[in-house]
């Protein structure tokens, strides 16, 4: 690994003048994370509802002939999910296989750019940052544009990729007598393909299981490329759908604000399937309550940096006040996050919401109890 360490200096008027710039930005940063808990306690609520709704309303149908009797209901079908033909790569024809899914992932052998960051403060509130850009050779399917290198001499890589990834899916795959349109098949593709031997390739490019571009696969170098196939095989499924005709569609529910399209590897009833279903839902609200919160924290965090920085003239000083303002942009996007969540709850739970906005009344009320506190202790 190449390693280049570059020393630079930031004055403490030049530090000053970019934390005040930045309360800007993290006034954005706060609405914008207020924006994201409102809007995700109203999506979390509303996809409850449609789940819950939706799991009284699925009736059991079997996958062997379609019934008119379902036409329209949320039905729930189990069975064999079958291609309906070969699956080929257009580029590489030979690569092909009856499948459900073929997906191509083509990987560059690239320089890969890193950076770490060490700041010391000096005497008088300036800053010196050591930079360490650090060069490393890696498989990526993404291109890493060497142009944008700090040290771009001696780590240069391909302008462009000769292939980009590709993914197929079988457009006539059935369930017993019902369609399974291509849209609906977001299965994983984890079957490895490998080429024939004897495929047909251009001139420098060889099969090690794989198409490889390149001299060898075993010591490859910057710009070998490697492409190798996957596919989802026919399989067992389970769906929860609208029927409609002999083929499936969104089932609209919670007033048309959610609709109900499902379908999971394996055989599945319907009611883990939902069960299933909300707890996704349950994970995917926690984890945008997360970036919620991380947004807010960062947002406050900038509002009250330059005070860090101005105290920086002093040492220790700045060190002090860059901790109080990292406590005190906790304590605000904590009783920020609550009291946006609890007014939301408010809108969408009421009984929920009060009871949350009662804690941000508490956290708000500990906060001013322990400045007091700390007030105190300094006078005496």
């Amino acid at each position: 690994m190449d390693k280049v360490a570059v020393t630079t200096q930031e004055s403490w008027l030049s530090r000053l003048g970019g934390a005040v710039k930045g309360i800007v930005f993290g006034l954005a940063l706060v609405l914008a994370a207020s924006i994201l808990l409102w809007w995700n306690e109203g999506r979390a609520v509303l996809t409850d509802h449609g789940l819950k709704e939706g799991s009284a309303l699925a009736v059991a149908v079997s996958a062997d002939r379609v019934d008119p009797a379902n036409e329209g209901k949320l039905a729930h079908v189990s069975g064999k999910a079958l291609a309906g033909k070969s699956l080929a790569d257009p580029d590489f024809p030979f690569m092909a296989v009856k499948a459900l899914v073929l997906r191509r992932q083509v990987d560059m052998f690239q320089w890969k750019e890193e950076q770490q960051t060490r700041e010391n403060k000096k005497v008088g509130g300036s800053v010196e940052k050591v930079t360490t850009y650090s060069y490393s050779k890696v498989w990526s399917s993404s291109l890493h544009d060497s142009a944008r290198f700090h040290e771009a001499g001696g780590h240069v890589n391909p302008s462009a990729m000769p292939f980009a990834g590709l993914t197929l899916k079988d457009p006539d795959a059935r369930i017993g007598a019902f369609r399974l349109s291509a849209d609906m098949l977001d299965l994983p593709a984890t079957e490895t393909l490998r080429a024939p031997d004897n495929a047909p390739l251009a001139k420098g490019w060889a099969v090690h299981g794989q198409i490889y571009i390149g001299k060898n696969p075993d010591a490859p170098e910057i710009g070998d490329v490697r492409i190798r196939h996957f596919y989802a095989p026919e399989q067992d499924v389970s769906i929860v759908a609208r029927q409609q005709g002999d083929g499936f569609a969104s089932f609209s529910v919670s007033g048309g604000q959610r609709t109900i399209r499902m379908l999971e590897p394996g055989l599945c009833d319907a009611a883990a399937m939902f069960n299933a279903a909300r707890d996704e839902n349950a994970l995917l609200t926690w984890l945008l309550r997360g970036v919620g919160v991380l947004g807010l924290l960062t947002g406050f965090f900038l509002i009250l940096r330059p005070l860090a920085v101005a105290g920086d003239l002093v040492p220790l000083v700045g060190d002090i006040l860059g901790m109080g303002a990292g406590f005190a942009a906790l304590c605000l996007s904590l009783a920020c996050a609550l009291l946006v969540v609890g007014l939301a709850w408010i809108f969408y739970r009421p009984l929920l919401g009060a009871c949350l906005l009662f804690g941000t009344v508490a956290v708000l009320a500990g906060v001013k109890r322990f400045g007091r506190q700390k007030r105190s202790a300094q006078a005496s």
